[in-house]
């Protein structure tokens, strides 16, 4: 009896002090399941999936997904190329191979190659071909003195210089400075007999215009028609000149070819020297 009674303590006393050895209490338990917080994540900017997992003690388990920005996803962003390809023209954006967009387009068209908005092999040609005829540095890109030279070339309607076109370099240098004068003179007041800058008539706006750019016309509509060489309305260039004709095929009115069916003339009193349609096709071309 003795002995069972001593085997019976002995086993009491090795159960508590396994269980104590081995089983947390309550209050150490809630401490080692407290959580770590992430540091002032926005709560609009990450979703959090806690998951509480009783890993070594109790220690719980945070995955963190990080948000997907919208404008990244869904915003294409343009290439330098379509930016400057579509630039304003005012600002002489400095366009080049491979650019593309609504400024290349109007390039092309005064360049009167296929509008296909992309600055590709033909129209860096082009461009060069462009430069050379106007004593600009032939790149093929587009500088400030070419951007000058093209918008002017654009509002006059002549695209060469001293060598490009198909008419030779002294006459297509002619033209333009025909062109240009005729400009020069916009607003002026038409004036019965004007030859001056006081007030033109029509036969005194061109012939004042001519002998500016260098060649002499007789004083009225009818002499400079017979003075000069008839061409026809598909030959004629930007800075001939084209003359009006009655039914009975005799000329009243002249003015200067600007191209694209326009002129620039001395219409009647009251209106003054302006580029204007021409509103007729009884109309003949000469070429001084």
């Amino acid at each position: 009896m003795p002995v069972t009674a001593r085997r019976t303590a002995l086993q009491g006393a090795v159960s508590q002090s396994s269980d104590a050895s081995t089983r947390p209490t309550g209050r150490t338990l809630a401490k080692h399941r407290k959580t770590n917080k992430s540091a002032a994540a926005p709560r609009a900017a990450a979703a959090v999936l806690s998951v509480g997992l009783a890993v070594s003690g109790g220690a719980a388990l945070s995955v963190v997904t990080a948000p997907t920005t919208a404008s990244a996803a869904t915003t294409a962003k343009l290439t330098a190329g379509q930016v400057r390809g579509s630039t304003s023209i005012a600002s002489r954006p400095l366009i080049r191979f491979r650019d593309s967009g609504s400024t290349v387009k109007y390039i092309q068209k005064t360049l009167r190659l296929p509008q296909d908005r992309y600055f590709g092999n033909s129209t860096v040609a082009a461009v060069k071909k462009f430069q050379r005829s106007w004593g600009i540095s032939a790149t093929g890109y587009m500088s400030k003195p070419t951007w000058n030279r093209l918008t002017w070339a654009a509002n006059h309607g002549v695209l060469y210089g001293k060598k490009g076109g198909a008419a030779t370099g002294t006459t297509t240098t002619f033209r333009a400075k025909v062109l240009r004068e005729a400009a020069k003179l916009k607003g002026t007041p038409y004036r019965y007999g004007g030859t001056t800058t006081r007030g033109f008539d029509c036969s005194g706006y061109t012939g004042y215009v001519y002998k500016k750019a260098g060649k002499k016309l007789p004083r009225t509509s009818r002499q400079q028609y017979s003075a000069t060489k008839h061409i026809s309305r598909a030959a004629a260039k930007p800075g001939d000149l084209v003359f009006f004709r009655s039914g009975g095929g005799g000329v009243y009115h002249v003015g200067i070819y600007a191209g694209s069916g326009l002129l620039w003339h001395a219409s009647k009193p009251g209106k003054p020297i302006a580029k204007a349609k021409i509103w007729t096709s009884s109309v003949a071309f000469g070429r001084a």
